[in-house]
């Protein structure tokens, strides 16, 4: 597991991240900014950050606004007007027209994985939903992975209205939001569909049954085992009972009655 949060993170790389305190977008390098000064109709511009954050503006020329926040960036031009004897009261507004600096990663069972541009305030929904949302092989998990921690939730969390908090968790730039593979369970033998199913939250030998399609005739209902592997790769044979929980990977083995 260690393995691939590594590589997701080196391929992904840092891109910046947002003030710990607001959420507020930080401008980086590539962003397209769209700026009018009020009652200067001529000084409105749209222009490309270059490499270093930097844009070239009329009348006050270079103005550094890499890292910025938007209101930063605001009092930055202003100053400079006012400063540079240009305006005396100048009200800028600067807003993104394109966002090119920072990026998220969601990877894993979506259906359109890629890396996607952070808007300002954007959440693990909003960012789940622009990758089309879990695909039919995805489970109920979701992992963000920030920097060198992660923290896991789940899509029905999200998604649902139990708690807000978790719901609004919002994204920074350099973030890996992956979902990861269903978890699965086995049922083969004597029932009437064999094969591999979702493993739901604390689904029991009895519930894998129902979905297996339950006993055939042929079914011995007393000798149900289960077929587990260890963490060294070896496989446990265990008898189970119908209330027992079953794990991911799990193979259920029900044999045939001998009578």
């Amino acid at each position: 597991m260690k393995r691939w949060i590594v590589a997701i993170c080196l391929l992904v790389g840092a891109a910046g991240a947002l003030a710990d305190t607001g959420g507020d977008y930080r401008l980086g390098p590539g962003d397209v900014v769209k700026i009018s000064v009020y009652d200067h109709p001529d000084l409105g511009s749209e222009i490309q950050m270059n490499r270093d954050g930097v844009i070239t503006f009329p009348l006050i020329g270079k103005v550094d606004l890499n890292g910025l926040s938007f209101a930063q960036a605001e009092a930055a031009i202003a100053q400079a007007l006012k400063s540079g004897g240009f305006i005396r009261q100048p009200n800028v507004n600067v807003l993104v027209a394109q966002y090119r600096s920072q990026r998220v990663a969601v990877l894993g069972e979506v259906n359109r994985p890629g890396r996607y541009a952070l808007e300002g305030g954007a959440s693990l929904v909003d960012l789940l939903a622009q990758a089309g949302g879990a695909s039919a092989t995805g489970g109920d998990k979701l992992v963000l992975v920030r920097g060198t921690s992660r923290r896991d939730f789940l899509l029905s969390q999200l998604l649902g209205n139990e708690d807000p908090a978790i719901r609004e968790v919002r994204v920074q730039a350099g973030d890996v939001i992956f979902v990861p593979r269903m978890q699965q369970v086995f049922v083969y033998g004597e029932v009437n569909r064999p094969g591999n199913f979702r493993l739901e939250q604390n689904m029991t030998v009895m519930q894998a049954l129902s979905v297996a399609g339950g006993f055939n005739p042929r079914a011995s209902k007393r000798s149900l085992e289960v077929h587990r592997t260890r963490a060294d790769g070896s496989v446990e044979e265990i008898d189970v009972k119908p209330s027992d929980r079953l794990q991911d990977n799990d193979v259920l083995y029900v044999q045939e009655s001998l009578f």
